[in-house]
């Protein structure tokens, strides 16, 4: 499949055909990361990165669960 880059404002941009940016998981305002391989461009939907502190910011009283008793130690745990 090709396409052609256009010109946007002072960049460019590259328009993805509706079958292939559903198939790649794509839609408006996904966070992407750009690479360069060689001579490849590589487009892939970019992860999402936790920071603790943003995770730990949701802990709250009511949703922190009491401790599982899973037994006592087995094998290799009672050395």
């Amino acid at each position: 499949m090709q396409t052609a880059i256009a010109k946007w404002g002072n960049s460019l941009a590259l328009r993805l055909p509706r079958n292939l940016a559903e198939d790649a998981r794509m839609a408006e305002g996904t966070p992407v990361d750009l690479q360069l391989e060689g001579d490849r461009l590589v487009i892939t939907v970019a992860r999402p990165r936790y920071e603790l502190t943003d995770l730990l910011e949701g802990l709250r009283p009511e949703n922190r669960h009491e401790e599982t008793d899973w037994g006592g130690p087995r094998g290799a745990e009672e050395s």
